[in-house]
């Protein structure tokens, strides 16, 4: 588990686990709507880096720093951020876990009243998921993304970004 935050916004805190081995990823899909609040999950697939989950991040924080915000929490807000395109549900079908996800990342953001407890953190994951949690690492990420999927979401929002340029 990773607890950190960003120099320019020194009052916010996240974490970020990653889990291998996940089998309730269709349960915690289905509790989606009362887990929203909390957390996020990602589906690891389509993330490269660690630098990618920070530049999400780093961009979800000046997205409420300038009262930007599209989506309505932080968590949401980041896969939003994580996703090439500003459509909201495309980034939640392509981004967020989906039932047969056997590797998830999982995001919280800490504002400056939680306070964070990372063993009571994991206490309360490990009741939501099922599976084994492993360091968020490069290493570890590059076990699971997968670069065919990666540029067929890139490849999708380049031909429609060439296409209304075409139509100019």
């Amino acid at each position: 588990m990773i607890v950190s935050t960003i120099p320019q916004f020194p009052d916010t805190k996240f974490s970020l686990v990653l889990f291998e081995q996940v089998q309730n990823a269709k349960e915690i899909r289905t509790r989606m709507s009362e887990l929203s609040t909390s957390f996020a999950f990602i589906d690891p697939r389509l993330i490269c880096s660690e630098e990618q989950m920070y530049s999400a991040v780093y961009k979800t924080l000046v997205e409420v720093n300038y009262n930007k915000m599209r989506t309505r929490n932080l968590n949401s807000e980041c896969v939003l951020c994580l996703s090439p395109t500003s459509n909201i549900s495309d980034a939640f079908q392509k981004f967020g876990i989906k039932d047969d996800s056997s590797q998830l990342i999982c995001l919280k953001f800490h504002t400056e009243t939680d306070r964070l407890n990372k063993q009571q953190l994991s206490t309360v994951l490990s009741s939501i998921v099922k599976g084994i949690e492993i360091e968020f690492t490069d290493d570890n990420l590059s076990k699971f993304y997968d670069e065919s999927l990666i540029r067929k979401v890139c490849l999708k929002v380049k031909m429609i970004g060439n296409s209304h340029t075409n139509n100019i």
